[in-house]
């Protein structure tokens, strides 16, 4: 994969729309300071694609923005391919994928989901996330992670890096599947010892049946005994029932009779009741007359008063505008004139603040004035610094140079000293010995030189390097000074801004608005507001008042005229009694015949119902108790039952032991199945553990890195130094035979091999970039992907200066074999040896870049 393009927007922390064009380069630096959003640019990347960054959903969105969106253009296998993926707060992600045709035009890739377009991502690439980030980026401190480990735990890691632990996925997979089984096995065993304690009680089930029979048996004939003895004594039972019946019936007709006499003597007292009622209202007549006839005058003077009620409410509505009116004016006027006041008091306010802020703006001004000669010392320096880092490369090499020609003469003195022929060992020349000695003393002359040259060469490369740190650290110290400048600037535009905004305030109150203040207040004061609503009010109250109307005569009289309002009612009752009175006196006397009858009819049926009585008291002495003899039946029958239902079972417990029989076979067979299948899943539990297929994959990955890591060395190295891994060791204790695992890193410099933890400094740092860009090698091709850009995140940890440059060494080493390099630094002197950089910045609005190219 080879970016093009990336723009982002409202992602981390990218507020505004930003774009790097990555075909205006091929190696390059990504500095800034720290928390400038470096590695954000990373995290578009592995989100855009992948859907996985730093943060996660929501929180990838700017806190200034409701949209995270993030598009890369990318060349992959000679397609140019584009990847879209935004992000709403609170809503779903949109991911769209697309592969540019022929045409220039945009073919759609996506697919119906979101998963199922990242899964074709993923094809497209031939690398998922976890691939993707351990091929192509060297994170900040992860370089030496490998290799810095113990030999007993590189394995473990090389493991992790390959995407080996899914094997152990597989080994608990198997073991779970085992237990399961181990677990139904023990069931199974649990059944067939169960079955096995059944079947050996079959002679006690045989005989436990056949006692159960004959017990079924003799209590059927008994139930049939009492069968017939209770059907003769229901015959009997059922000629009784004829005699009860016709006792019932008389018993019936006095009941009934009963009743009705009751009900006629009810009847009788209601009647006298209500004639007592009546003759008490008549005694009532005269003061029930007088009340109904105070009523009837009190209901004409309401009247004739609510007449004139009507007249005084219309008017009172007229009223009503002229007041609302009044009162909306003065409401306006006084809202007018607590605005004026508000506004009038908050020019004074802002008046008092105009001395305060006329000296922060002076403050200000001096601050920006000391800023600037700041900014300017700072260029000084920075010219300073490049003119120290030239003359530092130009030494460096001097050094060099010088120490190449020391070595030269101190060949030809050891020459010239070690030959004892009269022939110059140099150039074959006739040479006496007294001449040899000048031509030794003459080269020891210019070896002196060359050696003080190079004390002084070390000597001002020391004062330079103090200088450039000196000049460095100051540097550092005005990191953020342009911020400050910024900051100034704005701080004098605001002061001045709200200076003018007072002054033209007061200008404004005093023209315009401070006259309106005066003529509100005295408008109000005086009530001249809304004039003509004013008089027209003085004419409807003059009418009012010569109405004469008074309210609490009008109510005085409603509530005379409630009170006597019932007299109506009884002034009706009273006509009812005058009118119902002589009937209900014939009523009376009727009733009070038909009573004597009700009498002679219910002694009469008292006395047949008496004889019918004794009749069937006679016949019913000498009759059996069914009941009792229904209860016994019901008892045989229910003990019967039982017994049929115990025999049902206990023919059941021995028909079920043939099934059993059956049953126990089948759990054997299974058992034996479930042994035979534990004993495959414990093989398996072994294959997957890591001394199984795990390490077998190692032991066949180990020569593949080791090549490509060899291939890397070889170049950094100029064949000097070589990398070989021991997957054996044999233990301290001469006793045992076997061989100890272990991931040993056994490096030969053309002299022999030592093992890794014996090298330190440049020898270490080459050997971690050739191993660690190997695995990156390996894991792409096992992926199926190409590795075609690679990304360093701060460089292999904290570097010195030497380290540093060894990094910027071993990169242009490997230049050629990637179509994109990205470094990314916060350090100043590292930035400038790359041929392009993105510099990132962060402001008030977010993170900011621009490229800048050599």
């Amino acid at each position: 994969m080879i970016p093009v393009k990336l723009q982002l927007r409202g992602f981390l922390s990218y507020r505004e729309l930003i774009e790097i064009d990555f075909s205006e380069f091929e190696l390059a630096c990504i500095s800034g300071q720290n928390g400038a959003g470096k590695s954000s640019l990373l995290d578009a990347i592995t989100w855009v694609l992948f859907g996985q960054a730093r943060r996660r959903d929501d929180a990838v969105i700017n806190s200034g923005q409701e949209l995270a969106e993030v598009c890369l253009e990318f060349d992959y296998e000679g397609n140019r391919c584009r990847v879209l993926r935004n992000k709403a707060r609170g809503k779903t992600t949109v991911l769209e994928f697309n592969l540019r045709d022929t045409d220039g035009s945009w073919k759609v890739l996506t697919e119906h989901t979101i998963g199922e377009t990242e899964k074709r991502i993923e094809r497209t690439l031939r690398m998922d996330y976890e691939t993707f980030i351990n091929a192509s980026f060297f994170l900040q401190g992860k370089a030496d992670q490998f290799a810095q480990q113990r030999p007993g735990d590189r394995k473990r890691i090389l493991s992790t890096i390959l995407g080996l632990e899914v094997w152990e996925t597989y080994r608990e997979g198997a073991s779970l599947k085992r237990k399961i089984n181990e677990r139904k096995l023990a069931q199974v065993e649990g059944q067939l010892k169960e079955i096995e304690n059944e079947l050996a009680e079959e002679s006690t089930r045989r005989k436990d049946l056949a006692s159960l029979e004959k017990r079924l048996n003799e209590l059927g004939g008994n139930r049939k005994a009492k069968e017939e003895t209770l059907e003769a004594q229901v015959k009997r039972a059922a000629e009784l029932k004829h005699f009860e019946r016709r006792v019932a019936d008389l018993l019936a007709q006095l009941q009934s009779a009963r009743e009705r006499r009751d009900q006629r003597a009810l009847q009788l007292e209601e009647l006298r009741q209500e004639q007592a009622d009546y003759q008490h209202q008549l005694s009532s007549a005269p003061e029930i007359e007088q009340d109904y006839a105070r009523w009837q005058a009190a209901r004409k003077e309401l009247a004739d008063m609510d007449k004139v009620f009507t007249r005084f409410s219309a008017l009172q509505q007229q009223r009503a505008p002229y007041q609302l009116e009044i009162q909306n004016e003065s409401t306006r006027l006084s809202t007018e004139l607590s605005s004026l006041e508000k506004r009038r008091d908050e020019i004074r306010n802002k008046s008092s603040q105009l001395p305060d802020l006329e000296r922060s703006l002076v403050v200000e001004k001096r601050t920006l004035s000391l800023i600037e000669n700041t900014i300017s010392q700072r260029e000084t320096q920075r010219v300073e610094l490049a003119a120290l880092n030239e003359e530092r490369a130009r030494l460096d090499q001097e050094y060099k140079t010088l120490n190449a020609a020391i070595d030269e003469l101190d060949d030809r003195i050891h020459r010239l000293r070690e030959a004892h022929e009269e022939t110059c060992p140099l150039c074959g020349s006739d040479l006496s010995t007294e001449e040899r000695a000048m031509l030794v003393q003459k080269l020891e002359s210019e070896q002196l030189e060359l050696e003080q040259r190079t004390k002084q060469n070390q000597s001002r490369l020391k004062e330079i390097r103090l200088s450039t740190e000196k000049l460095a650290a100051e540097l550092n110290k005005l990191s953020d000074i342009d911020a400050k400048y910024r900051q100034a600037q704005k701080n004098i535009a605001n002061l001045e801004a709200q200076l003018n905004n007072i002054r033209l305030s007061e200008q404004d109150w005093q023209q315009n608005e401070a006259n309106l203040l005066a003529h509100v207040e005295k408008t109000l004061a005086g009530e001249l507001y809304a004039t003509d609503a004013r008089q027209r009010l003085r004419e409807l109250d003059t009418q009012l008042e010569s109405l004469g109307y008074n309210a609490t005569a009008h109510e005085n009289l409603r509530q005379q005229e409630l009170e006597l309002s019932g007299s109506e009612a009884r002034m009706r009752d009273l006509d009812k009694a005058r009118s119902a009175l002589s009937p209900l006196n014939r009523q009376i006397n009727d009733l009070v015949k038909e009573l004597a009858e009700d009498d002679k009819h219910l002694a009469a049926i008292e006395a047949s119902q008496k004889e019918a009585e004794e009749e069937y008291q006679q016949k019913a002495a000498d009759q059996p108790d069914i009941q009792t003899l229904e209860k016994e039946l019901q008892d045989i029958k229910t003990e019967e039952n039982k017994k049929r239902m115990d025999v049902g079972a206990a023919r059941q417990r021995v028909e079920v032991l043939v099934g059993q029989k059956e049953r126990h076979k089948d759990l054997n067979a299974e058992r034996s199945e479930i042994n035979q299948h534990i004993a495959r899943l414990k093989t398996l539990e072994r294959a997957f553990g890591k001394d199984g297929v795990p390490a077998l994959l190692i032991e066949q990955a180990l020569p593949e890195i080791e090549s490509e890591a060899n291939q890397l060395l070889d170049r950094l190295s100029n064949g000097a130094m070589s990398v070989r891994f021991a997957t054996q060791r044999e233990y301290k204790d001469a006793k045992r035979e076997d061989k100890k695992e272990t991931l040993d890193i056994m490096i030969s410099d053309n002299s022999n091999y030592r093992e890794y933890e014996m090298y330190s400094g440049g020898e270490a740092f080459r050997v971690n970039f050739a191993i660690r860009l190997a695995l990156s090698r390996v894991l792409a091709r096992r992926a199926g992907a190409r590795l075609q850009t690679l990304v360093i995140d701060e460089g292999f940890g904290s570097q010195d200066a030497d380290g540093r440059q060894r990094l910027i060494e071993a990169i242009n080493l490997v230049r050629g074999d990637f179509e994109k390099i990205l470094v990314i630094t916060h350090l100043e002197e590292l930035k400038d040896a790359f041929p392009a950089r993105v510099e990132v910045e962060k402001g008030v609005g977010g993170s900011f870049l621009r490229v800048m190219l050599a």
